[in-house]
């Protein structure tokens, strides 16, 4: 028999299934057959097989030496039914005491069998069978007559493996006359209290000599039948060993692998021991006076549970397969030993099963689950050993779970499992990692395997709040990562902000980053606490190819870490042209400054990077624009180096007559007020930066408004989730959440006449992260604020805009209707178009931020919409913009000021838009000043037709 044979309880608790643990789980329909009807005596059961059957056992030897098998048998009977002196069993006492002490000194540890299993096994009866009436004592009995061979004793269980059982005997064998109504495993009635003493059990810690003629004869294979789902199925897994077993005492030795022998399917579990478990159908159970008992180890079966074996993928004969024929006969009453001519004629319906161990808990360790590979097979064999080997009873402290982990120490981690130590155990001394962190960490999916099978809990942190999913990113085991994304790990936790996408841009790993990036979980964008992006971290580290990945799935090169860098400046200080090219080609800016005020080209010549700075030249890099410390690129490189030769050639070509370069006039006009810096360039002029106005980002009062921000006065929602629900009473307020998932406008959202929307406030119960909190969030796309050609300063995208992406707020000065009327330069008023009451204004002239910058466009690309957040007096709104389209980066930002700005700046200057759609051009207003002049003779047409469509300019 091989390290995984045919004895399934060995991974619980060291109990063999050779027989008869796996005798019940095994009778299935049969066993109800033969519990319902049948004779159920030996004459009967001779009648149906034929005066020629005898048992096998009894008439083999090897030899000249009867095998252990037979003097087992007498040994059952004496055993169970003599008990005839107290001297004899003393005596026999003695001789299980030598037996044992014979054993120990040969090394024998398995125990499959054995005297001192039968020794115990015996104790057990003596002391606290159930089968023994308490109030009864033992005492000398008389001696019987011999009974004739084969007679049926009281003591022995007559039942013959029913169909479907695993014991390779042909379903046809078996009784067909009904059986009394005696109790199951008596043969028949019993005139005296004797017979009811002891229930009948199956014997199965039996010693089985190796036969070479029957696993040759086998062709090496298991001779196991199983019982799948009620079906039969033949296993044809490879034997390792040539120890033979039999699962009951009619039936042959043959040789066995390690396979269960119910497969599939319902039974009942007995638990007589924590690290025991016997399966048995529910129609095997043995009975006696009212009670059910197990049928292996007699214990209370009252208290059983059921359970359901889901079947794997099993070859399943088709409809109508017959039942297997009966194996051939070597001789009169000797069964044949070989592989079945069923199982031997047809390969597709054999089923190679794998080695599987049952937890105290409940649970099963097993290789289902886990691909192809030497993990699996590694599993396999540690599964096969811990079912053939004795296990020990031996105390671990839980800790030695995670060391034995770390060491990669299978066999060790499998045998704590079963001594039901906690995977989820975590010590001060490992920083709170568990044992599945350290299986990750160490790439061990076998480990993994088992650990999941476990309870370990697949989304542990540690101290560091690293989950195992991280280790096996962090140390690149791609195929770790993977299982633990298939098994539910969490692809977004964050270790100090880092998510596992993170970690595998910085390491470089492009199968990694494909594996996140296709679960489509992770945020490609998403900040560490350092605010570096994964592409940041790419860009740190030279891993162009990752670069390119990342931005095919929309990676934003415009976003900045904590001290405002680009990835384009982590690329220059890394000195790599190839990854500074490639962020530049994806619209990355190239004027960026950080918080040092340092542009890439500060970067790249302070480190000496003559590559990157050729190419940072090239693009129109500034060499003359001053960081904080007031040092030019040029200041920062060594004199008369390749770098410096650079910054002068460069320096000598802009001063040339003739040459128009883009010159930045500040790194950020925010000054930080913004999650954005938002810089300033002129290529078209020597128009200075504007500084003529304060900037603010919130909207502020020089004379008081009494705006209602009594937070008790608020409406608010209390939302436990993220506002998604129809339930959220600020959505409600709106209609609805106009919001979707990324936080913009969804694309039912009337664009024409927008609706107010009222975002989450302070009084709410939701966090501050929920999805109904956009333009509270401030400005998060990348501008920048521009000399135009024909007016003047306007505002311009640096980044591919969504449609509904929040862009920026109006903000300004809070001024009433009345004093609008009064100031002198109206340029920069918005009406707040309230309808009810006083009317106010946001005047932008004096205090506002980069929307006072955006231009008019006949054709806009974004709307205003009237939001509140902090307060809900309807007088004062806020003004936010959202795109109306998508918006190319490099592309202006506009609104429509709207008819009554230019019926009175119409008389000042014209709009230079330039779009196809204007109608306050010169020449659109031209036409239609010539149209009005054609009509005022006829006036009633005037209302008739009504404006003329404008026309191209």
């Amino acid at each position: 028999m091989d390290e995984g044979s045919h004895k399934r309880e060995l991974d619980r608790g060291g109990h063999l299934r050779g027989e008869s643990e796996d005798l019940g789980p095994a009778q299935g329909p049969g066993a109800s057959s033969l519990d319902k009807g049948g004779r159920g005596t030996l004459e009967d059961w001779e009648t149906d097989v034929g005066e020629g059957f005898s048992l096998y056992y009894d008439s083999y030897s090897v030899d000249e030496r009867v095998d252990s098998d037979s003097k087992s048998e007498a040994e059952a009977l004496a055993e169970q039914l003599s008990e005839e002196e107290e001297e004899e069993e003393e005596e026999e006492e003695e001789e299980e005491e030598e037996e044992e002490e014979e054993d120990e000194e040969s090394g024998n540890q398995s125990d499959r069998s054995g005297s001192s299993v039968r020794r115990k096994a015996k104790k057990k009866w003596r002391k606290d069978s159930p089968w023994v009436k308490p109030t009864r004592k033992r005492r000398k009995r008389e001696a019987r007559p011999k009974e004739p061979r084969g007679a049926v004793h009281p003591a022995v269980c007559p039942r013959g493996p029913p169909v479907g059982s695993a014991h390779g005997v042909p379903p046809q064998v078996r009784p067909r006359d009904p059986l009394s109504d005696f109790p199951l495993g008596l043969s028949g009635p019993c005139p005296t209290e004797r017979g009811f003493e002891e229930l009948p059990l199956c014997s199965c810690r039996m010693e089985a000599p190796k036969i070479d003629r029957i696993s040759e004869r086998a062709g090496h294979k298991c001779m196991a039948t199983e019982s799948v789902d009620g079906e039969l199925l033949g296993c044809s897994a490879g034997i390792l060993k040539r120890e033979t077993m039999r699962p009951s005492s009619r039936v042959a030795l043959m040789v066995l692998c390690c396979g269960y022998f119910c497969s599939a399917g319902t039974f009942l579990e007995c638990h007589p021991d924590f690290r025991v478990t016997h399966r048995f159908h529910k129609a095997c159970v043995s009975q006696l006076n009212g009670m059910v008992f197990c049928p292996h180890c007699g214990e209370d079966a009252s208290e059983a549970q059921e359970v359901t074996i889901a079947r794997e993928n099993v070859a399943v004969p088709p409809p109508g397969t017959p039942a297997p024929p009966p194996p051939a006969q070597d001789a009169p009453g000797r069964a044949d030993t070989s592989q079945p001519r069923y199982l031997q004629a047809s390969g597709r319906h054999h089923r190679q099963l794998r080695p599987s161990l049952a937890l105290p808990n409940g649970g099963c360790l097993s290789a289902v689950g886990l691909e192809a590979g030497p993990g699996r097979e590694a599993l396999e064999k540690a599964l096969v050993v811990q079912e053939s080997e004795r296990r020990k009873k031996l105390r671990f402290h839980p800790r030695q779970l995670y060391l034995s982990v770390k060491q990669g120490e299978l066999q060790k981690v499998v045998l704590m499992l079963l001594d039901n130590l906690d995977p989820n155990f975590q010590s001060d001394q490992q920083s709170k990692r568990t044992p599945l962190h350290a299986a990750a960490q160490k790439g061990s999916l076998e480990i993994c395997h088992v650990l999941l099978q476990a309870g370990a809990n697949i989304n542990a942190v540690d101290k560091l709040q690293r989950t195992p999913l991280m280790e096996a990113v962090v140390n690149n085991h791609v195929e770790a990562a993977r299982y633990m994304v298939q098994r539910g790990g969490c692809v977004f936790s964050k270790e100090d902000g880092s998510t596992c996408l993170h970690h595998a841009a910085k390491s470089g790993n492009l199968e990694m980053v494909s594996l996140l990036l296709g679960t489509g979980q992770v945020d490609v964008n998403a900040q560490d606490n350092g605010g570096w992006t994964p592409i940041i971290w790419a860009a740190e580290h030279k891993h162009i190819e990752v670069i390119r990945l990342l931005l095919t799935r929309g990676a934003d090169v415009t976003l900045t870490d904590n001290e405002e860098n680009i990835c384009l400046h982590w690329a220059s200080f890394t000195g790599s042209a190839a990854i500074a090219e490639v962020l530049l080609n994806a619209r990355c800016d190239l004027h960026a400054v950080n918080y040092h005020g340092d542009t890439p080209l500060h970067i790249a010549a302070r480190e000496s990077y003559h590559d990157c700075v050729l190419l940072f030249l090239s693009r129109g890099a500034d060499p003359e624009l001053r960081n904080k410390e007031g040092d030019t690129a040029w200041d920062l490189t060594a004199e008369r180096s390749d770098v410096w030769f650079a910054l002068q050639l460069s320096r000598k070509l802009r001063a040339a007559p003739g040459s128009a370069v883009q010159v930045l006039g500040l790194a950020d006009v925010a000054r930080g007020y913004e999650n954005v810096p938002i810089p300033c360039v002129n290529g078209v002029d020597g128009e200075p930066c504007p500084e003529d106005y304060k900037y603010v980002s919130e909207n502020c009062e020089t004379s008081t408004m009494n705006i209602d921000r009594n937070i008790t006065h608020l409406q608010h929602c209390t939302c436990g989730d993220d506002c998604s629900s129809s339930n959220c009473l600020c959505g409600q307020l709106s209609i609805r959440c106009w919001y979707d998932k990324d936080g913009r406008l969804l694309q039912e959202f009337n664009k024409i006449e927008p609706p107010l929307i009222f975002e989450c406030n302070q009084a709410c119960a939701c966090w501050r992260n929920c999805k109904n909190r956009v333009v509270q969030s401030g400005i998060k796309v990348r501008l920048q604020l521009y000399r135009t050609a024909k007016m003047g300063w306007g505002v311009r995208a640096l980044q591919t805009i969504p449609q509904g992406t929040f862009i920026c707020e109006y903000v300004g000065e809070l001024i009433s209707d009345a004093e609008a009327d009064v100031r002198e330069d109206d340029s920069y008023l918005f009406d707040l178009d309230n309808k009810d009451g006083e009317v106010y204004c946001i005047d932008a002239r004096y205090y506002g931020n980069i929307s006072r910058f955006i231009n008019h466009l006949c054709d806009p690309n974004i709307i205003p919409v009237r939001v509140f957040m902090l307060h809900q007096d309807l007088r004062f709104p806020r003004i936010a913009f959202f795109s109306s389209r998508d918006i190319r980066a490099g592309e202006e930002l506009g609104f429509d000021y709207g008819d009554r700005f230019w019926d009175i700046k119409s008389k000042y200057f014209t709009c230079q838009c330039g779009s196809e759609k204007c109608k306050h051009s010169a020449e659109a207003i031209a036409l239609e000043q010539s149209r009005l002049g054609r009509l005022d003779p006829h006036p009633e047409l005037l209302t008739d037709l009504g404006p003329l469509p404008p026309c191209p300019p």
